[in-house]
This record gives C-alpha cells, structure tokens and sequence, in this order.
C-alpha cells in the first residue's frame, strides 16, 4: 500500500533562504577575503613578489572566499542551491566591485570585471550545491526507508 503524505511533511521543504542566509554568506567571505588580501599586501610590500602572480593570487583568493559564501549561505535549504549561491557569489562580486571602485575612483567595466562576475558567480553556484548536499548528507537522506 502507497504511504500517504500529508501538508507537515511537504512544509519540511520550506525555503529558508533569504537576507540572513545571505549575509551569512557574504560575512563569510569577507572574512576570508580581506585577512588573505592584507597577507598579500604585506608580502607585496615587503618582499620582491612576481608582478605576473598578483592575479593568480586575487583570483584563487576570490574564489575561496565565493566557494565558502556559496556553502555557508545555502546550509538549512534543501533545493536550488546554485541558484541561492550564484545569487551570494554575484553580490559578492558587486561589492567587491563598488569597493575597489571608490578606492581606485574608477567605475569602469572592463573585461576583468566581467570574467570576475562570472568566476564569481559559477564559483557561489558551485558551493551552494555543496553546501546543500553537505548539509543535507546528500539525496539519501531525504527519503526515509519505508518497511511493508
């Protein structure tokens, strides 16, 4: 006989993403970013680092940074979570961008910025489904083993 499910276990996939999910996110990542870009600052201004490694360097820092965003932000949902973190990695991206923007007082979007946004925004994607199936230990365990 088919088990009967009723309107308490569908609520149990009540999306729980929103602004605090969000910010969780984005502390997150800032938290890693800007301990990891004073490091760089501090080795660039004291030592004879590679001018050719300066965008190796932001770009893997970038990326952990979204990765952790993306996975921190999506824990507690149990769908879309490249959609969710996407959305975290691009508005981390956004700020990122306005920030250097009122630094270097220059607004421009070039190609950088564009590829960064897209780096970004794949790379939230990426940790919002890891962070939806480390936190949900995956598919198997949303379905309960039913005996007959």
């Amino acid at each position: 006989m088919p088990r009967m499910t009723n309107m308490a276990e569908k609520s149990v996939i009540v999306e729980k993403f929103g602004p605090v999910s969000i910010l969780k996110g984005l502390l997150a990542a800032y938290i890693i970013t800007i301990p990891a870009f004073m490091l760089f600052a501090l080795i660039l201004a004291n030592t004879d680092f590679p001018q050719r490694l300066i965008t190796p360097a932001v770009v893997v820092t970038t990326v952990v940074s979204v990765l952790t965003a993306g996975s921190v932000s999506t824990k507690g949902i149990k769908r879309r979570g490249w959609l969710n973190g996407g959305l975290v990695g691009f508005i981390y991206m956004v700020v990122l961008y306005l920030f250097s923007s009122l630094v270097y007082d220059n607004f421009a979007i070039d190609k950088y910025v564009i590829t960064m946004t897209i780096i970004g925004v794949l790379t939230g994607a990426i940790g919002g489904i890891l962070g939806i199936n480390i936190s949900s230990g995956g598919r198997s365990s949303r379905y309960r083993h039913v005996k007959s």
